[in-house]
């Protein structure tokens, strides 16, 4: 068994573009479903029309080795940032991009203590 964080938005081409463009590869596509991959961590994204685009608080945290080279990556994409990229007291280097459904995804790189 396993654990899989599925995103449902009104437009499945919408989502695709966006985590494609960021990074992530597609694994496999049937229809209105996706699944897209990152380095071991695996989307599952599905279209509904009825689904509401809005801003959540739900955020998916993604470990990088590189957080800043994603971050110039993200802004020269115009990627919508929801928080940008600084040092935490939680002792990451990590910024929060939102997904066209809204859905929140944390770029993070752990800070040298």
């Amino acid at each position: 068994a396993q654990g899989v964080l599925e995103i449902v938005g009104p437009d499945l081409e919408a989502l695709l573009a966006f985590y494609l463009a960021i990074g992530f590869e597609l694994e496999r596509r049937s229809g209105d479903f996706a699944v897209v991959h990152w380095q071991g961590t695996r989307l599952f994204l599905a279209e509904n029309p009825a689904a509401p685009i809005t801003a959540c608080w739900r955020r998916l945290r993604i470990m990088v080795e590189d957080v800043d080279m994603i971050w110039h990556k993200a802004r020269q994409l115009q990627l919508p940032v929801a928080s940008p990229i600084a040092d935490r007291p939680y002792l990451l280097r990590d910024f929060v991009l939102i997904d066209p459904s809204g859905f929140g995804l944390r770029f993070a790189t752990a800070i040298k203590a």
